[in-house]
């Protein structure tokens, strides 16, 4: 009995962590935190030089970011939701906890993916200088976030 009690705390533990450090940006920040304020122009524009074409690309692949990941942010969320509540369900087993943190660990893969082919998309508008001056480390430690 007592092992049973230290795997459904562990399991409770991880899942409590897996909520915490997930956890959606902060509401008064229209951009996922994090990803959009190192990329975003105005975080590098006058540094890089971008012309005003590649602001406006930059911010269109944005826009389309946004708009293509809207349902599944909201599927991330929802499946934090059932994650907690089954997390704070003494009778549900470890096996249904593991298979909804599978499901919420495939979804935020799924957006990190995609986080990463916008930034390979945002990287192709880039001149080979700039790209070079993307080097250095202010452009990607923006406040603390990288």
């Amino acid at each position: 009995m007592k092992k049973w009690q230290v795997v459904l705390l562990a399991l409770f533990f991880v899942g409590l962590a897996t909520v915490v450090t997930a956890a959606p940006p902060d509401p008064g920040s229209p951009q996922p935190q994090g990803f959009q304020k190192p990329w975003a122009h105005h975080a590098f524009g006058s540094r890089l030089n971008l012309t005003q074409e590649q602001k406006d690309k930059m911010r269109e692949l944005r826009k389309r970011y946004e708009a293509d990941n809207h349902d599944l942010r909201y599927d991330i969320r929802l499946k934090r939701l059932e994650m907690h509540k089954l997390f704070t369900d003494p009778k549900v087993d470890d096996a249904t906890l593991l298979a909804k943190e599978k499901e919420l660990n495939a979804l935020q893969l799924k957006l990190m993916d995609r986080k990463a082919e916008m930034k390979l998309a945002w990287r192709k508008i880039l001149t080979p200088e700039q790209i070079q001056k993307l080097d250095r480390p202010h452009h990607w430690h923006h406040h603390g976030h990288e």
